[in-house]
């Protein structure tokens, strides 16, 4: 049997996971020299040292297939002698959210991966992402940090819905449990994109940078906002998590590179979980404030995406051969 190449959806997503990674590598390191609870602490080492592996293991196969390794992100990216910005419950946060995403992605890539090793190997990785995502929930409710949603009592008997008024904006029903957790997850992404972009605001000294996430924050704030004011409207307590676990710092930290491209992830992962959100909705109002908001994050992301295609920050992924100019040259 002949060699089996790696196809295009094994190059594109573990190109990604690279990138991404290599992102969090330099986060990871940072909390490590700034975080002061041990138990915390241990969570974000066997964090870095699984990022470690999939970057270590995604470079392997890389030169091995001859595929240029991508820049993404390295020690330049992060100073790690900067004093504390992040407080140590935004670090649980940050990695119940990552975690999650990491889930995700390494899910993402094995169902679309067809060589063994390739599919070996990412079956390991979600599996110690799993590992690592209940490691992080148990330590969050032990300290109780964990944002959880309302415990609420529901109707004694299965119903099927017999009127279109259920999915009319004017009916006043109640939100059903679906809704009710795409609105809670949304506020809980939505704040830890405003603590994001509110530090990397404070700390960055490019005013295009800066304005960029001061706008995203504007963003995060309102559409918690939203999210709140929906859950309260059918007399449920929205969750309220904590925006102030960042310092007043205003020393540097990451570079604009790596706060920007972090910002593109971010927003992409939102629109994402609109666009989900806005399918499992069945009430017209919901479905129209996603399909709204969610194009105010893409305006936004093209905005982030036009800054750091001026700044040459924006690195191009694995293309395929441009056969029309191999063909004419």
């Amino acid at each position: 049997m002949g060699k089996i190449y790696l196809t295009s959806n094994e190059i594109g997503t573990m190109w990604t996971q690279y990138i991404q990674n290599s992102l969090y590598i330099q986060i990871l390191k940072y909390f490590l020299e700034t975080v002061e609870d041990n138990k915390i602490k241990e969570l974000i080492q066997d964090s870095l040292i699984l990022s470690e592996r999939i970057n270590n293991e995604i470079k392997s196969v890389f030169e091995h297939e001859d595929i240029p390794i991508p820049h993404g992100f390295n020690d330049q990216d992060v100073n790690l002698k900067a004093e504390k910005l992040f407080l140590d419950p935004f670090m649980i946060q940050f990695l119940e959210h990552t975690l999650k995403a990491g889930v995700i992605a390494h899910g993402s890539t094995l169902i679309v991966s067809t060589r063994k090793d390739i599919r070996q190997f990412f079956t390991e990785t979600t599996e110690d992402s799993l590992r690592l995502f209940n490691k992080c929930t148990d330590l969050a409710l032990s300290k109780g940090l964990l944002v959880r949603a309302p415990s609420i009592k529901v109707q004694p008997d299965i119903e099927y819905v017999e009127k279109k008024k259920y999915m009319s904006s004017f009916s006043n029903r109640p939100l059903n449990m679906v809704e009710i957790t795409h609105l809670f997850e949304n506020i809980k992404t939505n704040t830890v994109g405003e603590m994001i972009t509110m530090a990397y605001a404070q700390t960055t000294n490019n005013d295009t940078v800066k304005k960029f996430m001061n706008q995203g924050l504007k963003i995060s704030q309102k559409h918690i906002r939203i999210f709140q004011k929906t859950i309260k409207e059918s007399y449920i307590d929205a969750p309220i998590g904590s925006n102030s676990y960042v310092t007043n710092s205003k020393n540097r930290v990451f570079s604009d590179k790596l706060m920007m491209h972090f910002l593109s992830v971010l927003t992409a992962a939102g629109q994402g979980n609109y666009s989900t959100a806005s399918t499992a909705s069945l009430r017209n109002d919901l479905i129209l404030s996603y399909q709204r908001l969610a194009a105010e994050i893409a305006g936004y992301a093209k905005d982030g995406a036009d800054i750091m295609i001026e700044h040459g920050w924006l690195e191009e992924p694995p293309q395929a051969p441009d056969r029309k100019q191999l063909i004419t040259d």
